[in-house]
């Protein structure tokens, strides 16, 4: 099971990767495209993650 502060490392690393890859080789490059679905693809799993864990404790959000 991947654990949440894996998840956030795993997506600082791909988009460090992107970072890099759009001053290398420009913003729309195969490889910079790549990077960008993948970070996409790791956003929605800590958006789906996070917004589960709030759900099974009862936290609405509200402070």
């Amino acid at each position: 099971m991947v654990l949440l502060h894996d998840l956030k490392r795993y997506v600082e690393e791909k988009r460090q990767l992107m970072i890099l890859s759009a001053k290398k080789n420009g913003l729309t490059s195969s490889e910079t495209v790549k990077y960008s679905q993948e970070l996409d693809e790791l956003l929605n799993l800590y958006q789906n993650y996070t917004t589960q864990r709030k759900k099974s404790t009862g936290d609405a959000g509200l402070n």
